[in-house]
């Protein structure tokens, strides 16, 4: 998650998509996605991958796959499916301008039963956590380490995963504050995480979601983009107001300067100004964030961050707040994937062309005949990334990929084409040999 920037950039780098996708054959037309910095489509001059759907051409640009990073490593991947978990993958990097990667990731795709539990037959759970740090690494890594066992443990998982949810993170963020802050503010810990939590059981997916990282989906073959989950920012309307209603204040920061004259702040007023201040920033070259005061962080919801939160520390209480939104979605035959990913993912790159990034893995390993799920996976897991580097974001950046039926069908549909097409041509070969022999 972005903190306190003291560097200016412009919002886009000069790597475009539209370049890389004159590599690659004719796409097909469908729906645009939206851009982090807007929830609205694409517009026609967008750098989009493509500028409509998935691509028909599994071409890839060879330094794509192959740019050396330092410290970069390949991400890891399942060897077997689970229920309806086809495959999956995950993968953190610090990215190209951090020192240090803040972010964690979690992953058990089979979480064992608790002993505490009475349940006589124990259903198979897949668990996958993004945990998108700042301030420091102490509350993601907790949270990576502790909060899987926080929720299995608590009385109401699984029956009741959403109250389960929200009284796990209240439970971990009181014991987080306790190992790790004290009551003085100079040497407290002040670090932050946001979380975006899902759990996979008895063919359902359950999203957990607190701050800007986010959940999407692939539909249909990639001619349909879901978006899973909701961005926690100060510009979103139901944030803004609980903001303002308990006493904070919402501002576009355009001034990177860590000695700025905090008393010059436009605070915004209402929600017409909001709306006001949201165009500026659309319309703006500059990269512009809205954040809220006194904290400056950028996003609304957080596990940690005391000195925004506890009133003796001059935080502001139920401003920041640590309360999940709780997302259910029933697992169809046509969903392809989903992809899980912290705001770095997503800060240049639309919902869109994640997905077309992803698919480009995928057609790519068609193409090249290697029909392995679970790699399959991995090279989308770490062309998504890949890209998100291309494109020069500023932070850490995570992604976890699920690979559900639609993907398996398209692999497998790939496969017996390939078989039918091999017997053809052993065929037209056999009664040419035999043609010639007469």
């Amino acid at each position: 998650m972005e903190g306190k920037k003291h560097t200016k950039r412009k919002r886009y780098s000069t790597f475009n998509f539209t370049t890389m996708s004159k590599k690659l054959d004719k796409i097909t037309d469908s729906e645009k996605g939206s851009k982090r910095k807007s929830s609205q489509a694409v517009d026609d001059n967008s750098t989009s991958l493509v500028e409509n759907n998935i691509l028909k051409s599994s071409l890839l640009p060879h330094n794509l796959l192959t740019k050396k990073y330092d410290y970069y490593e390949s991400p890891k991947f399942s060897t077997k499916q689970i229920g309806p978990i086809k495959s999956y993958s995950y993968n953190t990097y610090q990215g190209l301008f951090k020192e240090n990667n803040e972010d964690r990731v979690s992953v058990c795709s089979s979480v064992k039963k608790p002993a505490a539990s009475k349940m006589k037959v124990w259903p198979k759970i897949s668990y996958f956590g993004v945990f998108d740090g700042h301030g420091g690494e102490e509350c993601s890594e907790f949270l990576e380490k502790n909060f899987l066992n926080y929720l299995v443990e608590n009385p109401n998982f699984p029956y009741d995963i959403k109250l389960s949810m929200v009284e796990s993170f209240q439970k971990i963020e009181e014991d987080f504050f306790k190992k790790f802050c004290n009551d003085k503010i100079e040497t407290s810990n002040n670090s932050g995480s946001c979380a975006l939590v899902t759990i996979i059981f008895d063919n359902k997916v359950y999203i957990g979601n607190i701050g800007d990282s986010r959940a999407i989906m692939s539909v249909c073959g990639g001619t349909k983009v879901k978006q899973l989950t909701l961005d926690h920012k100060p510009d979103n309307i139901k944030e803004f107001e609980r903001a303002i209603k308990n006493g904070s204040k919402i501002y576009l920061d355009d001034n990177d300067d860590p000695d700025r004259d905090e008393s010059k702040l436009k605070f915004i007023k209402d929600k017409i100004e909001l709306e006001k201040m949201k165009e500026i920033k659309e319309n703006s070259t500059e990269e512009k964030i809205f954040r809220v005061y006194p904290s400056d962080l950028a996003v609304m919801r957080t596990v940690g961050d005391i000195k925004a939160k506890k009133k003796e520390f001059g935080g502001v209480p139920e401003s920041i707040i640590n309360i999940p939104e709780i997302f259910i979605y029933d697992i169809n035959s046509n969903d392809d994937f989903i992809v899980l990913g912290c705001d770095g993912i997503y800060d240049d790159l639309s919902n869109q062309e994640v997905i077309n990034a992803a698919w480009m893995a995928y057609k790519h390993r068609a193409k090249e005949k290697n029909y392995d799920i679970h790699e399959s996976t991995q090279e989308a897991c770490d062309l998504v990334i890949r890209v998100a580097l291309e494109k020069e974001t500023t932070d850490n950046l995570s992604c976890i990929i699920i690979g559900l039926e639609g993907i398996e069908k398209f692999l497998k549909t790939n496969q017996l084409k390939e078989k039918v097409n091999s017997n053809i041509n052993n065929f037209k070969k056999e009664i040419k040999h035999s043609s010639s022999i007469k």
